[in-house]
């Protein structure tokens, strides 16, 4: 079986943790992974999404590379109340980090995944925690629109 390299699994693994928090505390919460699909769903939607990713070396000399990788979470939210919770729910999630899972395709079965725990995924801190403000009118899926930017990295 061919796995996923460790970027992507980083953010199917925050997806993953994150679809089901929500689904076991929520109803009617979407949770997708690209903007595009976060435009097109109805409403509250959570889209998860990795950003970039940089790296050091973990030692000097050495050529291993520690990667730090940044991750978006966009809430598109029916109210400002549910922006608030929603933001603060999630907040309290990533907190804590999650499962790092490997994620590959089934052989023969490429539209359904494998995936193995093979550690944890650390929290490292918050870069962005707010809502969105448009200065002219706008529809109503952006109407409530929150982000929430943080660090990460696999331990």
């Amino acid at each position: 079986m061919a796995y996923f390299r460790e970027t992507r699994n980083v953010e199917l693994s925050c997806i993953s943790h994150l679809t089901t928090q929500i689904n076991a505390n929520w109803s009617g919460v979407s949770v997708v992974k690209s903007f595009q699909d976060a435009t097109a769903a109805a409403i509250p939607v959570v889209c998860v999404r990795l950003l970039d990713t940089s790296s050091r070396t973990r030692e000097i000399g050495a050529t291993t590379l520690n990667h730090t990788y940044n991750i978006i979470i966009d809430i598109f939210a029916k109210s400002d109340g549910q922006r608030l919770d929603l933001a603060d729910f999630l907040t309290d999630l990533i907190k804590d980090g999650w499962v790092y899972y490997e994620h590959g395709h089934v052989p023969g079965h490429p539209d359904q995944l494998n995936t193995t725990a093979n550690g944890r995924v650390h929290f490292e801190g918050l870069l962005e925690n707010r809502r969105i403000d448009f200065v002219e009118t706008v529809a109503d899926q952006d109407k409530y629109r929150h982000i929430i930017s943080f660090l990460s990295s696999r331990i």
